[in-house]
């Protein structure tokens, strides 16, 4: 019976290891995923250890070189976290835009308005969620939306949300899961082409693919 019993908690810890910490809460709800960001939210940029000569080459370069005939682009970053899209494009000296940062997390949102307070007048922060966006039609010269997407209940629709508030010819950034981590998220995962085939079909062309990080691919794209 001891067997049975150290099994069954085994079992136990590593399902709630799989829907807590692998997966970060998204087969229990969306309130779930908000709580442990908020929970985790004074430790996140700890956690993430970014790079900053990294995120400029592989996002603040990228975005501005598409953005190059546009003097002063709004750009939207849904599930913004602790600022980290808006920091990484305001510290570029080039970078004349405004950005609109997106996160349903109070507390992660609060660390980004703190971060961000140099530029605030050049930053607008929503509490919100991805779907549906609080925006018109047609808003936003960029979308972006790093790390974030296989935490939605819906890719599709939260993809959908952001080709709506796209102008046409407008960029949109998002990351995609792979990996073993990707594979964790069982249905909610997709390979590099059907991934593709899902913003195609939401009205993206010129669909582009590299490897990010770890566990991660960065996807860009344009509304057609």
């Amino acid at each position: 019976m001891w067997i049975v019993g150290i099994t069954s908690l085994l079992f136990l810890v590593g399902l709630l290891y799989w829907l807590l910490v692998t997966t970060e809460g998204v087969f229990l709800g969306r309130r779930i995923v908000v709580w442990l960001y908020d929970v985790t939210a004074h430790k996140y940029d700890g956690i993430k250890e970014f790079e900053p000569e990294w995120e400029q080459f592989f996002i603040a370069q990228p975005l501005m070189h598409r953005l190059g005939d546009i003097p002063a682009p709004l750009i939207l970053d849904v599930a913004t976290g602790t600022g980290r899209v808006p920091l990484t494009l305001l510290d570029q000296p080039r970078f004349n835009g405004r950005l609109i940062t997106l996160d349903p997390s109070p507390k992660m949102l609060a660390l980004a308005v703190d971060k961000l307070r140099p530029f605030r007048h050049r930053v607008t922060f929503v509490q919100q969620t991805a779907v549906p966006l609080p925006f018109p039609n047609q808003t936003f010269h960029a979308v972006t939306c790093l790390e974030s997407l296989e935490f939605f209940p819906s890719e599709t629709a939260a993809v959908q949300e952001m080709v709506r508030v796209l102008r046409p010819g407008g960029v949109l950034m998002l990351t995609r899961r792979r990996g073993w981590e990707g594979k964790a998220f069982l249905t909610k995962y997709r390979n590099v082409a059907t991934f593709e085939q899902m913003l195609t079909d939401c009205g993206l062309i010129e669909v582009s693919t590299q490897p990010w990080q770890f566990a991660y691919d960065l996807v860009i794209a344009e509304k057609g």
